[in-house]
């Protein structure tokens, strides 16, 4: 089974028992904090054939107990049991699509050459969500490639109001004129 098959079936699995019981977000917020301490060397650790799967456990418990919600600490445990803790970074990313996407919340990027004011980044999440129907969330990325304008991605969707967008419109004007 590959990675991304077991990202989404671990970050699914804890969806459905965290949204039925109306903990995702809190969990999903957890879940991202304990992905920032498993470093490269916190997760070698968890690898290494060296230490005992007792000897994780313990560690595992002693970090974790009574600084996580029960469903947080659960699911970290059994990823160590399973030796999965290399994807908890990933499975935390799948787990807030999850429950972005049942609060009816899209993210996207919004790349420009410059950076933009949080008013223009607001008005252009209006505009996506007016045209996608769902409420969008979009974050600022610079792409210096860009010479002036803006694209956004979200969710297979792109509005591209950059300059070479609207010079490619012309141009292919132009030649269907035969100009």
């Amino acid at each position: 089974m590959s990675s991304n098959n077991v990202v989404t079936k671990y970050a699914k699995s804890l969806f459905d028992v965290t949204y039925s019981s109306g903990t995702a977000g809190d969990v999903g917020q957890q879940l991202n904090e304990i992905s920032k301490a498993f470093t490269t060397d916190v997760v070698t650790f968890f690898q290494s054939p060296f230490n005992s799967a007792e000897n994780k456990l313990t560690v595992a418990k002693a970090a974790l107990e009574g600084k996580a919600s029960a469903e947080a600490f659960n699911f970290v445990l059994t990823l160590v049991q399973n030796e999965r803790v290399a994807l908890l970074k990933e499975i935390a990313k799948e787990f807030s699509s999850l429950v972005q996407a049942s609060a009816g919340i899209t993210k996207g990027k919004l790349f420009a050459a410059q950076e933009v004011s949080g008013e223009f980044l607001k008005q252009v999440e209006a505009t996506a969500s007016k045209a996608l129907g769902k409420k969008v969330e979009l974050v600022f990325e610079k792409n210096p490639n860009l010479v002036a304008g803006f694209k956004v991605e979200v969710a297979g969707w792109t509005m591209d109001d950059s300059a070479q967008a609207h010079l490619k419109i012309l141009k292919e004007d132009l030649i269907k004129r035969g100009l």
